[in-house]
């Protein structure tokens, strides 16, 4: 019997970035979460300040020792928010639910909402999986339609 992936969360280290960066530059990746793909200096300032906000938590997701991804949790207009993103290569084996409930024991604030896009099934399907529930949803300028979701 194989032993199940360990999944841990960690501070977000110098050395993560570039793979981060490797990740949203992922064409297919960024369509399914309507992200604009960023280039090298403006995605290093923005994880320099999500690295600085003391309001905030990043974390990189490891699994047995590898980075597949971070998670982020940010306070925004007064409401406490969660996102993450995991390497295409890393996807549907559960390693964002299972990172999403290590960071919601770590973060107890509630209420917490998300935002997925609505053709982002698998996102939506792990924010489910960790009690999340739909409560609206948004369109943005681009004529992106997302899902708002809740917990707690």
């Amino acid at each position: 019997m194989t032993a199940s992936p360990r999944v841990r969360l960690r501070p977000v280290e110098e050395t993560d970035i570039p793979i981060f960066f490797a990740h949203q530059a992922d064409p297919v990746a960024a369509a399914m979460a309507a992200f604009p793909t960023r280039e090298w200096a403006p995605f290093v300032a923005r994880w320099t300040s999500i690295r600085v906000d003391t309001t905030g938590v990043a974390r990189a997701i490891e699994v047995d020792g590898v980075v597949v991804g971070h998670i982020v949790s940010w306070l925004d207009g007064g409401q406490r928010l969660v996102g993450y993103w995991v390497g295409r290569e890393h996807w549907g084996r559960g390693f964002a639910t299972r990172a999403l409930r290590l960071l919601l024991d770590e973060v107890p604030d509630r209420p917490m909402f998300a935002h997925v896009v609505l053709d982002n099934v698998g996102s939506r399907r792990v924010l489910e999986h960790c009690g999340f529930v739909v409560v609206g949803e948004v369109g943005a300028d681009d004529g992106v339609r997302e899902a708002i979701l809740r917990l707690g």
